[in-house]
């Protein structure tokens, strides 16, 4: 039987967003018509059972649940548009680097740990989820989540990089560890070898311990917006 597990933050207005991209989402107030207005006005058309409801939300491209395409990091680099879909869903594995702790560096030693303990070994094309287990902060302690979180150095980045994955992705609101102005992961995976090659990231996933298998499908599809550095995604994994 087949299960799909939501691996994607709630998108509203005040959740944990990066301070570099500003205040989002905002749902913009008036915007969304009513039904009763909507009805008055198919009302003498020969509807009278007819009303719509929409809206307007200022959302920021990294905002939430988000991939980071190329150019985010590189001028040369592809935009969200230009990533091919193939790179955004496939073969997945997650692994448990839990015990990195506060502002911890994963490298290649806690990488080959986790995999050898989840039994997977990570092959070229697979996306690579990583579970901190720092989601657990959201939404009562933003501030933690925010600044504390650990992440990929850089040679950890290369390990997995060099294994041409198609993605890492992290539930935590950054690849690279809290505050390091020098963002080392997004250097490795999307500007070294850049345009010729490239890992794409995703950031901010949920729940990724909750996939009861750590081999499975993954899809973090993004938005074609044109030119855009990233997209917000529904990330899911599906397990047989």
């Amino acid at each position: 039987m087949t299960e799909l597990v939501d691996l994607t933050a709630h998108i509203e207005e005040g959740m944990p967003n990066h301070p570099a991209h500003g205040r989002s989402p905002l749902f913009l107030t008036g915007t969304r018509r009513n039904h009763e207005d909507s009805e008055a006005t198919w009302r003498g058309r020969g509807v009278e059972d007819m009303s719509f409801k929409n809206g307007f939300v200022y959302i920021a491209e990294h905002n939430g649940t988000h991939l980071d395409a190329p150019v985010h990091v590189h001028p040369e680099g592809a935009s969200i548009d230009e990533v091919p879909l193939e790179e955004c869903h496939g073969p997945g594995v997650w692994l448990d680097i839990s015990d990195a702790g506060p502002k911890g560096l994963v490298g290649p030693d806690e990488l080959e740990s986790a995999a050898e303990e989840a039994g997977v070994e990570v092959r070229a094309g697979d996306a690579v989820l990583l579970h901190t287990g720092w989601d657990r902060y959201v939404p009562d302690d933003p501030e933690t989540y925010l600044g504390e979180h650990p992440g990929l150095s850089a040679a950890g980045a290369e390990w997995l990089h060099d294994r041409d994955v198609s993605l890492v992705g992290i539930d935590c609101g950054n690849m690279d560890v809290a505050s390091d102005p020098a963002l080392p992961a997004h250097r490795v995976f999307l500007r070294r070898d850049v345009p010729e090659k490239h890992t794409l990231v995703v950031e901010n996933l949920r729940n990724v311990d909750s996939i009861p298998a750590h081999r499975f499908t993954f899809s973090a599809v993004p938005l074609p917006l044109a030119g855009a550095t990233a997209s917000p995604v529904r990330a899911f994994a599906v397990v047989e």
